[in-house]
């Protein structure tokens, strides 16, 4: 069967994390760009410090700190100099001392041809003072200046440069105010002095004065228009003032006096961002980096800009360009990784950073939706155990692959947050698919939270349907949709749960609609259902284009690729070459996984072999397991095979507990990862691991690309290769596999002498007919019992013909969803009117509790002439019933080919139409024929091989011990027979 899933059970479960992952891709832009804030005045400026960059919060960087000599990085006030207290530049880079420059400026002024006509008395003292007081003041003997400068003052009131270096002290000693004063009137007494205007500027600018400050910067670079710091400070201001058109004015003014200056140029770029004018201000952002590379902030900034104008790649190539440049910074990284630097960007800072919270969120986010363990959500769930939303995302995440680990996560999303609907309903939905009982109580006390959650109400309905509780199940989709009709996982669940009660037809329509409603959450696992519909009903092109539009959805995922392959099997249309192609690529859609050693007991090539046993079909239904891998596991000789059974599904039965009891080791799997089974194997140290389910439902095909044991077997249960390297070998035979066979298998054949299959029938009360029913019905009664995706077109074009050259002769088919009146009915009933068959010549059964039951009612049995039966032939076989079988050109239509004549019914086998026509022509015409076929047939097939289930167990074991012994010799797997009675004592 292939695999169908619940749409809650893989989808709504994971609502929680589809919100946060969704949320964490749509983080707001970071609006942060770096610009340095202007510095702020220390309490009370001490003897020697007035403003300077120890006043300023350093901006955040991972930058190196600058080296001697060179500029600060960051761009900020013009006036913010390193020690402004002696740095008033006015022009170039060095800034020259203000006392120096103001004591060469009083000289100058007071030379003889300058001196005025009439000198106020007192004014030779007055200089021998102010030169004094200066020298002082160069000394930071600020107070000696002070008294001096005083001194002068009153011998000469206005005497400009006083009153100016007066009023610099005491803004340095604390008071602001008087300084400002002083200075007002230092610039009242000598107005041409552009160093007055712009000190009297820096104090306004430290008052946060902002328009008067503005004021001076104005007055000053008008008396010195070529001097550039000037439009800086200007600039600065007003900034400050959040007038960015006319700093920006100014700063274009700096630059065209100084076009080489990179600091302008940032402080440019601030003043366009500032003002919502982001292209360009990237175009100067640019030119600062440009003219000085290691200007880091100005890079950072254009990033920024170009992000903020919207032009994303840009923006994200030069944070990339800015993350090389500068490796160690953190911030050009976050921006790149939320621009679409993605896994790389994320991975590098984790590097910096080990707990970054973004970069995990991000890693986190790109686990979604992929089949790899969440890991990254998982480290930072450790560092934030107490975030509810993260912890129910980890738990949607690991629902339906680490499914116990979901079930702790949800309960840890519980002690959080008592009353949260979607833990509760996780939490029921995890129980239910580990099979605990009274998981269901979970779900509805979600309901109980939210009733009106649509969402709540189908993970309700998926948790009845995991409890094997159809009917409530239903009710609560139903629900679902109710409260929200578009709702297309809830149609999703209502299709699965229609294809469990065996109704493929009924189950289209609502896997039509769910497919409609476009949810791309769902696409992937509607199509995929609805290709399991089609199948079912026989239409395998259908099916098989259904199948990869999911795939083109969800190309990674292994369940919905197997059961492409499966149906493959089946389409006589498909050429054996391309299907046995798609097997080999299934392991290329399989995530990597670095091979692991293995350790076993010994590479002692007779010492008893571990052999492991991997099926979900331990169980009388629905598989073959009973009829095929009791007899080979019960017949083991226990001191050449210690045999360890993996239980691959929740289900279990009487025939459970006889694999148990046969088994030496027994463990449940189904709830295990495939990482985490992989461990348990190794742990286990299996030499030979069997797999026995192949690409049908349930199988574990991605673990046993893992190659968890050193050797790995298949038995063909599965009617095709696995397409898998690391399986080395397949059991056959001659019959099944014919030469030529090997060409189309990746497995090396073990061909056994016998049959490939031993049959164990099941516990019957009902015996062969002890007179063929013709005899009752007075025409002869045809039937297959076989699954109807292999009654094809030409199957029925066939049966039909020999319907036709028997004209009383009547067809019985039975197989589940059969004889109800349903569309699968309608289907066939139509498909052989074509072909000119009324429905009176049919019989439609459903199926029934005892499967041997309706044997007693036909007298040959017909076998599908391109995918034949397997249980179905043995089963009728033991029944007394001979089957007509046609050889089909692949491994699937060969199934006859090796039963029928392992019972000496060779001669029931076709090659082609015309032979099948003629042979059940005259099954139905020579009375003596028929009888020679059925009398004893069922003490024949008692005897023959395919029953000798002694002989089976040695020669599979056989099988085992070559394939070891090559493994302990250290040769590759090549194909072999096994000799009749090899491995007998």
């Amino acid at each position: 069967m292939p695999s169908r899933r619940c749409g809650r059970l893989f989808a709504a479960a994971g609502a929680a994390f589809r919100r946060w992952a969704t949320s964490a891709r749509r983080w707001a832009p970071c609006r942060r760009r770096w610009k340095a804030a202007s510095p702020t005045i220390c309490g009370g400026w001490p003897p020697g410090c007035a403003r300077n960059s120890g006043c300023a919060p350093a901006p955040r960087t991972s930058a190196a700190a600058r080296g001697p000599g060179k500029r600060p990085w960051p761009n900020g006030s013009a006036g913010c100099c390193p020690n402004w207290r002696l740095n008033c530049c006015l022009s170039g880079d060095r800034p020259t001392s203000i006392i120096r420059r103001t004591t060469r400026e009083c000289r100058t002024r007071m030379k003889p041809n300058h001196r005025p006509t009439h000198r106020p008395a007192g004014t030779a003292d007055a200089q021998a003072l102010l030169t004094r007081a200066v020298t002082h003041h160069q000394n930071g003997q600020l107070a000696e200046a002070a008294t001096l400068y005083e001194q002068v003052l009153k011998r000469l009131p206005k005497q400009a440069d006083a009153l100016h270096l007066s009023g610099l002290i005491k803004a340095q000693t604390g008071a602001l105010a008087d300084g400002i004063e002083r200075i007002r009137q230092a610039v009242k007494a000598d107005p041409k002095q552009p160093l007055f205007h712009a000190n009297l500027g820096r104090l306004m600018e430290a008052a946060e004065r902002w328009p008067e400050a503005a004021t001076a910067f104005q007055a000053a670079a008008r008396l010195a228009p070529l001097d550039p710091s000037l439009p800086r400070l200007l600039a600065a201001v007003l900034t400050r003032a959040g007038q960015q058109g006319p700093a920006a004015q100014a700063l274009q003014r700096a630059m065209a006096l100084e076009p080489a200056d990179a600091e302008s140029a940032g402080s440019l770029g601030d003043a366009l961002y500032d003002g919502g004018r982001f292209l360009p201000a990237a175009d100067w952002y640019g030119r600062a980096s440009r003219l000085e590379p290691q200007r880091v902030l100005a890079a950072f900034n254009r990033g920024a800009a170009l992000r903020d104008a919207g032009r994303m790649e840009a923006a994200a190539a030069a944070f990339r360009a800015l993350a090389e440049l500068a490796p160690q910074m953190v911030e050009p990284l976050e921006q790149y990784m939320q621009l679409g630097g993605g896994r790389g960007a994320a991975c590098r800072l984790l590097m910096l950073v080990p707990g970054h919270p973004a970069a995990l969120r991000t890693l986190g986010s790109l686990e979604s939706g992929t089949t790899q363990d969440p890991v990254w959500l998982a480290r930072l769930v450790r560092l934030e155990p107490l975030a509810e939303e993260l912890v129910l995302a980890l738990a949607g995440r690991l629902y339906g692959r680490r499914t116990a680990l979901a079930e702790r996560a949800y309960r840890h999303a519980l002690a959080l947050a008592p009353a949260s609907g979607l833990a509760l309903s996780g939490l029921g939905l995890a129980r239910a698919t580990l099979g605990v009982e009274g998981a269901t109580r979970w779900s509805l006390r979600a309901l109980r939270v939210a009733p009106g959650d649509a969402a709540l109400a189908g993970n309700a309905g998926s948790a009845f349907q995991l409890a094997l509780q159809p009917e409530a199940a239903l009710s609560w989709h139903r629900r679902a949709l109710a409260l929200m009709p578009g709702d297309a996982a809830a149609w999703v669940n209502i299709g699965t749960l229609r294809l469990d009660a065996n109704a493929a037809e009924e189950a289209i329509p609502p896997l039509e609609r769910a497919r409609r409603l476009g949810d791309p959450g769902q696409m992937a696992l509607a199509s995929s259902n609805l290709g399991v519909a089609w199948m079912a009903l026989g239409l395998h092109g259908q099916a098989v284009a259904a199948f990869r539009t999911a795939l083109d959805r969800a190309p990674e995922d292994a369940a919905i690729r197997s059961n492409m392959l499966f149906c493959l099997c089946f389409d006589d249309r498909a050429d054996p070459v391309e299907v046995f192609r798609e097997h080999r690529a299934f392991e290329r859609h399989l995530p990597a996984v670095p091979a692991a050693p293995h350790t076993v007991e010994s590479r002692d090539p007779e010492r008893r072999l571990r052999v492991g046993y991997l099926s979900p079909d331990f169980q009388r239904y629905p598989g073959p397991g009973y009829h095929f891998l009791l007899p080979l596991i019960e017949g083991h000789d226990r001191g050449a095979v210690e045999v360890t059974c993996y239980h691959n599904d929740r289900s279990r039965d009487a025939t459970t507990d006889r694999f148990q009891a046969a088994a030496d080791r027994w463990r449940d799997v189904a709830a295990l990862s495939d990482e985490d089974l992989d461990r348990r194997i190794r742990e286990d140290r299996i030499d030979i691991l069997v797999d026995a389910g192949g690409h049908m439902s349930r199988n574990r095909m991605p673990l046993m690309a893992r190659r968890p044991a050193p050797v790995q077997v298949s038995l063909p249960l599965y009617p095709n290769t696995t397409g898998l390297g690391a399986v080395d070998y397949q059991i056959a035979d001659p019959r099944l596999a014919p030469p030529g066979a090997d060409a189309l298998h990746v497995e090396k054949l073990i061909r056994l002498p016998g049959c490939v299959l031993c049959y164990r029938p099941a516990d019957s009360a009902f015996m062969p007919a002890s007179l063929p029913p013709v005899e009752r019905n007075g025409h002869i009664t045809f039937g297959s019992f076989n699954n109807i995706t292999k009654v094809n077109a030409a199957t029925i074009a066939l049966w039909a013909r020999l319907l036709a050259a028997v004209p009383t002769a009547k067809l019985v088919l039975k197989w589940r969803g059969l004889g109800s009146g349903g569309g699968a009915d309608r289907r066939l009933l139509a498909a052989f009117a074509r072909h000119g068959i009324g429905a009176e010549r049919l019989e439609l059964r459903g199926i029934t509790p005892d499967p041997y039951q309706d044997y007693v009612t036909i007298d040959v049995a017909l076998d599908p002439v391109f995918a034949n039966g397997g249980t179905t032939i043995c089963d009728a076989l033991w029944m007394g019933v001979p089957v007509l079988n046609q050889t089909g050109p692949t491994k699937i239509g060969h199934w006859g080919a090796t039963l029928l004549p392992a019972v000496g019914m060779a001669e029931l086998v076709t090659g082609d139409d015309d032979a099948y026509l003629a042979q059940g022509i005259r099954l139905a015409t020579d009375r003596a024929f028929l009888d020679a076929q059925r009398n004893g047939l069922r003490e024949r097939m008692r005897r023959s091989a395919l029953m000798d289930e002694a002989a089976y167990a040695r020669a599979v074991e056989a099988g085992y011990r070559t394939a070891w012994r090559r493994r302990c010799a250290g040769l590759p797997p090549v194909a072999f027979d096994v000799a009749e009675g090899e491995g007998r004592a």
